[in-house]
């Protein structure tokens, strides 16, 4: 089987799951921090989504192509959208007269900051374009991780993912033990040399799979899995918060989201019955799932400022926010994502991409 031509459309589906635990817990913390205990684990969606880039992008790569190629086809894939809400978040920060930094902006437009550790500059403008930051890292690295990984038999492959993902829980852990009083939650959660691990994981399940690899359980225990994690760390840092509650809960996230990503992939390979991440309507969200990522803060930052003050208030105003931020995302897909994507994708000239599927090319990326 051609696996590159296998249409994933449960993961696709999946994605839209995954983007509103983000704008669930990005609601809580803008307009109903008394919600906040339930979804705090929200932020662990970035986790996935990052795997999934991974996956996505392995699964559908092909030998012999240009590096040059898939770097225009990925700057394609994220960048304008990205551009966009930048340009939206600074009109609204002019409305609402906030500071206004012309480096801060540009350090945005470039993808960079991420790397700077200040959440000053990491979460200015559009807050949630600090993953747009860790996948640029990603594509930048991703077509020499797939000539050294490709090669490799699934043990191989399965003893990388268990190391950078024991190397990742360790670190933070060993961090917070000696210094607790440190942000390390800032610095590693925007940090895209740390979050690299779980884009490194999805690479190397999907070689896995594409080299011969077949998961001995089905998508009922994927899901449990991954909702297993989230659940058990919702109530763990319900009971205790955690200092560094995004990295690290991320990081123990990644083997219940490795196997919710095999499951469903595994499912829509071998062409077994359709789920109800695979419908219809949950593939068509989960096209406009990066749109949605990119609009909704912006949306529900809106919505603060026109002031909502008691409880019943702040909760009408995040329902509406979130509900605006569905079709507005529909929106920016139809009449500006996908046509520019378009576009710019046949300006390119030579080899084909590396990874020149659709569902290459519609992997979201980002919190």
């Amino acid at each position: 089987m051609n696996v590159s031509r296998t249409r994933l459309d449960s993961l696709t589906g999946l994605r839209f799951i995954a983007a509103m635990l983000v704008v669930l817990y990005h609601a809580s913390v803008t307009l109903v921090p008394e919600m906040y205990p339930l979804v705090s684990m929200g932020q662990t969606g970035v986790t996935f989504f990052f795997l999934l880039s991974g996956f996505v992008l392995a699964w559908s790569m092909k030998p012999g192509t240009s590096k040059r190629q898939f770097y225009w086809r990925r700057f394609a894939r994220i960048w304008p959208l990205h551009a966009l809400t930048a340009l939206a978040a600074v009109v609204l920060v002019f409305a609402t007269q906030g500071g206004q930094s012309v480096p801060q902006l540009l350090a945005s437009l470039l993808l960079v900051q991420g790397w700077l550790g200040d959440k000053e500059w990491v979460y200015s403008y559009n807050g949630v374009s600090w993953s747009l930051s860790c996948e640029a890292f990603f594509y930048a690295v991703f077509p020499f991780l797939a000539v050294r990984l490709s090669g490799l038999d699934a043990g191989k492959l399965f003893r990388i993912g268990a190391a950078v993902f024991f190397a990742a829980v360790a670190l933070v852990s060993v961090l917070l033990g000696f210094l607790p009083g440190f942000d390390w939650g800032a610095l590693f959660y925007t940090f895209p040399a740390f979050r690299v691990a779980e884009f490194i994981v999805g690479v190397c399940l999907a070689i896995a799979m594409r080299n011969g690899w077949k998961p001995r359980f089905g998508v009922g225990t994927g899901a449990a899995a991954a909702i297993g994690s989230v659940l058990i760390l919702e109530v763990v840092d319900g009971v205790a918060p955690w200092h560094t509650a995004g990295p690290l809960a991320g990081a123990l996230c990644i083997p219940g989201f490795a196997l919710l990503i095999a499951a469903y992939a595994d499912r829509d390979r071998c062409g077994g019955r359709p789920t109800f991440a695979s419908s219809s309507a949950m593939v068509k969200l989960g096209e406009w799932s990066f749109a949605l990522y990119l609009v909704h803060e912006l949306v529900l930052r809106t919505a603060l400022e026109l002031g909502p003050v008691s409880l019943a208030e702040r909760v009408v105003f995040a329902v509406v926010g979130i509900a605006v931020s569905i079709p507005l995302a529909g929106a920016a897909y139809t009449f500006f994502e996908r046509p520019v994507e378009a576009r710019l994708r046949n300006r390119a000239s030579g080899g084909g991409p590396v990874a020149d599927t659709q569902q290459a090319e519609k992997t979201l990326v980002g919190q």
